[in-house]
This record gives structure tokens, sequence and C-alpha cells, in this order.
């Protein structure tokens, strides 16, 4: 039954996740190692999991996973890769506990195991199933569902599995459920009353589908109802600056629905219209500049959505000479020079920071390099001073500032 398994799950010893990160957990023997292993073994464990109980024709398998490999015979390979992964699943103590197999049937290859291990799109799938079912005649309880739901998503699909064709229908799946969810869920907090559960849901949901834009909006609704308009009004110009910068997308009538409401909110806040101010046109190549607190926001932005990763954020500071034409120059070579997703600021008057999403150390390096030397030979017949430096973190506005560097 339904509720029974989902009330067995802690009792589930052997664990797999696939949504924001793909791990084997064993409660007695902790995380599996797949470093190291076969990429090829573990590449088709996961297609034969994202096909649970369904039995797959060695020619799908070949077709979907080794499409541009050229083999002899196709067939005896695969059959070689599945001997491999069987006597890993069947001979270690990991996972021979748990009646883990690939079995052949009827021509076709099929990842079995025990009833009682647990595999998060599963789960996932069955709390949302339960919580609709609830939630219009025991709210408590379907928001208990939901709740559970949620936190078993941490992000997409087998995510380092980017570009596989096989992958992205199940992923556009799962992050659809999620966002229903989350406003589902956000709307029966909102009946109850508890807009700061509703803030907080939204803020982690969009931690992880930055550019999902209901969200957004059921986020400034929220802070709204708390009486919370100025950092509504900031949300508001964070978003639609950011969507109409990468996508060059103007606010939809529901985004200017929250305008509207945010402009009669009666606190006298003046909140500007992205419709009309715009950093760049639309047709603009470069970077994006901004004001330092759009430049702060983002950021803010940019490091949560890499909290789920691990990966740094870096900001570039530049302090160029005093001299204001120089200055000038070289901020524009800077945004014609770097692409449409980075961010610049001025952040004093004589030095830019610049943010550079999803670059390595290293890459920024040479980026930055790159256009030092460009610059200085374009301008050789003038003597100025550039000094660059990588932080890890957003640097202290003060005065004192371009002295530290």
């Amino acid at each position: 039954m339904l509720a029974g398994k989902i009330n067995d799950k802690n009792a589930c010893k052997l664990k797999f996740y696939t949504l924001g990160r793909f791990e084997i957990y064993n409660e007695d023997e902790g995380f599996y190692n797949i470093s190291g292993r076969s990429k090829k073994l573990w590449y088709l464990f996961k297609y034969l999991l994202s096909n649970k109980g369904k039995g797959i024709p060695p020619e799908t398998i070949l077709e979907n996973l080794y499409p541009e490999e050229e083999y002899e015979n196709p067939r005896n390979t695969l059959q070689n890769i599945v001997y491999r992964l069987r006597k890993i699943l069947c001979q270690e103590e990991f996972f021979s506990d748990f009646s883990c197999n690939i079995v052949y049937n009827n021509g076709c290859y099929l990842l079995t195991f025990d009833d009682d291990v647990f595999l998060d799109t599963d789960y996932f799938e069955k709390y949302i199933q339960k919580a609709e079912s609830l939630k219009y005649e025991n709210t408590d309880e379907a928001m208990d569902y939901y709740e559970k739901a949620l936190e078993l998503y941490r992000g997409d699909y087998f995510p380092e599995l980017l570009y596989e064709d096989w992958v992205i229908p199940k992923r556009n799946y799962y992050r659809r459920l999620y966002v229903q969810s989350v406003l589902e869920l956000v709307k029966l907090y909102r009946s109850k009353k508890e807009y700061d559960k509703s803030i907080k849901i939204c803020e982690r949901a969009i931690q992880i589908e930055a550019y999902e834009e209901d969200l957004h909006i059921s986020f400034m609704e929220n802070l709204i109802e708390k009486g919370r308009i100025k950092e509504a009004q900031n949300h508001y110009e964070l978003y639609t600056s950011m969507v109409y910068k990468q996508f060059g997308i103007k606010p939809t009538p529901e985004l200017q629905k929250i305008y509207r409401m945010l402009r009669n909110s009666g606190t006298g806040l003046s909140i500007s219209d992205n419709t009309e101010i715009r950093p760049v046109d639309e047709d603009s190549e470069g970077a994006f500049y901004c004001d330092s607190n759009l430049f702060n926001s983002i950021y803010i932005l940019e490091k949560r959505r890499n909290e789920r990763t691990g990966h740094l954020v870096f900001v570039v500071s530049v302090t160029v000479d005093e001299n204001a034409e120089i200055f000038s120059n070289f901020r524009n070579c800077v945004i014609s020079s770097l692409r449409k997703g980075d961010v610049v600021t001025t952040w004093d008057n004589n030095v830019i920071l610049i943010l550079l999403p999803r670059m390595e150390y290293n890459q920024i390096q040479a980026i930055m390099d790159r256009i030092i030397n460009q610059f200085c030979k374009k301008h050789n017949e003038h003597k100025f001073d550039i000094k660059v430096k990588i932080h890890t973190s957003l640097p202290d506005i003060n005065k004192n500032f371009v002295t530290k560097l």
C-alpha cells in the first residue's frame, strides 16, 4: 500500500539519490564510492535505474547510451558491461543484502532490487500523490506530505548528465512536479495566513529554480502580505532586470500586477518600472552594467544558486588610475569584452567590480589578462596603473577599500 511504503522510508537501509546529485547510501556502510570506477558501468546503471521496473532491449540501450561508439560486436560489448556491473551488485557486500541485480528476460535487461530499497524519485512522486489526495479534506496532513516531497528535491535529475537526451524528459517532469508542489503548498500556507512559511519555502525554491517566474511572484506576494514592501520591491527590481538581461523578456502581465501592487502600497516607496529603465539596450552586446545595489543582489542570488553544487563564486575588483578618462575607457573595454551573462558595476571612483558566473579561478585570470593586454596596446601612449584582485566574497563597501588592494 502507498501509505505503508511511505511510512517505512526511514527503515530503508539502501538509498539511491538522483535529484540534485547521484549518491548511493547504505545505513551500515555509509556512502558508496563511485569515483575511480568505470564510468560506463555506472552510466548503464543510471539508465536502468531511470527505467526501473521496465525491461529494455539491448538495441535500445546501445542506441541511447552509446550512439557514437563503434564496436565490432556491440551486443557482446554490452553483455560485458552488464556482466561487470552485475558482479558489483551481486557480490559486493554493500549491495548483496538487497537483491540488487540485472536480469535478462524476454530479450530485455531489467534492474531489480528489494521493495524496501529507497529511491528518491519514487518517494518524491508518492508523497505528492498523497498530498494531492488529501489537500481538500485534510490540509494539515497534505502540507506535511508536500513538505516531505520538497525536502527530497535538491535540484535537477541526474545533474551530471546535463545533455543526455534520455534524461531530459524526466528531468523536466520532476522539475515541473517540484514547482507545482511548491505553489500548492504555498496556497495551503496562505489559506492559514502562514506567510513566513510561504516566504521560506519560496526562497529555497528560487535557489533551486532561479528562473521560474511563478515562484518569484509567489515570493513577492507573500512579502507584500507580511508588509515587507521594501524587500518585495528589491526582489522585483532584481528579478525583472535579471530576466531582461538573460532572455530579453519584458515584465509579463503577472509581474506588472505585482508592480502595481507595489506602487499602490501606500508606503511612499519609489520603484522603477523595468519596462522603461534599462542599464543596456535590448540588442546591446557585452556584460550587464548596473548600480552597486543591484550588483550586490545579483551576487547574493548567484551565491545561493551555487551553494548546492559547492562551486565558489568569484568577484573581480579592478583598481584603475584616478584619471577619469582612463577609468571610463577601461570600464567600457571591460563591458564590451565580456559575455552577456557577466555583471559589472562601479564600486568607487576608480574601482570596478566584475561578476563572472560559472567561471573557475584560472579562467578568470586568463580573461582579465587578455582584457588588460588588449587595453594597454590600444592606449600605449598613456601611463596608467591597473590592479586586479580576485575575491571569494563580496568586498566590503567602505572608503578604505581601494587602499587595501
